[in-house]
């Protein structure tokens, strides 16, 4: 079955896979090769591999997105309708196509809100201790990796969330922009052209012409999060923000979650989040 809009798709030359099977092979990789080669160092008592194997995981994630990118030139409307390739569970996470960038901050906040939730007394300070000590089956460096979290990591993840605050809604604005184009493209030439099939497919191409960038601007902010994360953290935290990343993406296809997510009757989401 063709994929919506394709009528208007880019046409050129590609060697590329269709996106579709190059996510299932990169979801593939991800799940059954990188996400256990960081959890084993993780739980390593020699944390000589666990660096390689972040910085593994770390251009997986950013490769994933430059192919993206490649996909949305061929064909914006395969991103911007993945129908085709995501599952029900993954829609309403989707901000122009992708995950929305305030995931990832709020991974991050997790992390830390769940490891200093109970820090403001020495009582709970103990009990944590105590619990950590217990988890004799991880290193110190992994069960102590979020408490109280340096002042440079929260001073950057604060600035980082101040940027997608600004910078989220303004390309909300961009997409509200380009449809609102695009209606008055459609409803100038309706009534004079003769040909109103063409018209509709030219305003659409212009649509779609502008929506590529920016869906590319939108990628480009996912990859910067996540690479300035990495960046803001040591070795350890690093390694577990994007383990917890991957772990959250291999849920999405967890296949008891998802038959209960589409057993349930009251939708969450009506379709694609292209807004905040």
């Amino acid at each position: 079955m063709p994929r919506p809009f394709s009528f208007f798709s880019r046409k050129k030359p590609t060697t590329t896979l269709p996106f579709k099977d190059y996510y299932e092979d990169w979801f593939n990789t991800l799940k059954n090769t990188l996400l256990p080669l960081l959890h084993q160092s993780l739980h390593s008592r020699s944390p000589t591999l666990l660096p390689f194997r972040r910085d593994l995981l770390l251009q997986h994630f950013l490769s994933y997105y430059d192919y993206l990118d490649l996909a949305a030139s061929d064909d914006v409307s395969q991103i911007l309708f993945p129908s085709s390739w995501r599952n029900p569970l993954e829609i309403p996470f989707l901000f122009l196509g992708d995950l929305h960038p305030y995931l990832f901050t709020n991974l991050l906040r997790s992390f830390i809100d769940a490891a200093n939730n109970e820090e403001d007394t020495e009582n709970d300070k103990g009990s944590v201790i105590v619990n950590l000590v217990e988890s004799l089956d991880k290193p110190w460096q992994v069960l102590t990796a979020w408490i109280n979290p340096s002042e440079n990591l929260i001073l950057r993840l604060e600035q980082i969330e101040c940027g997608l605050r600004l910078m989220v809604p303004a390309l909300v604005s961009r997409v509200k922009k380009v449809q609102g184009a695009f209606v008055g493209r459609v409803a100038e030439k309706w009534g004079a052209c003769e040909k109103k099939k063409k018209a509709v497919e030219e305003a659409v191409k212009v649509e779609m012409e502008e929506m590529l960038a920016v869906v590319v601007d939108a990628n480009r902010l996912r990859r910067s999060v996540i690479i300035e994360i990495v960046n803001a953290t040591d070795v350890y935290q690093g390694a577990l923000f994007l383990e917890g990343l991957a772990q959250f993406l291999v849920g999405f296809k967890d296949p008891i979650l998802l038959g209960e997510f589409e057993r349930c009757k009251l939708p969450i989401n009506g379709g694609v989040h292209w807004g905040s």
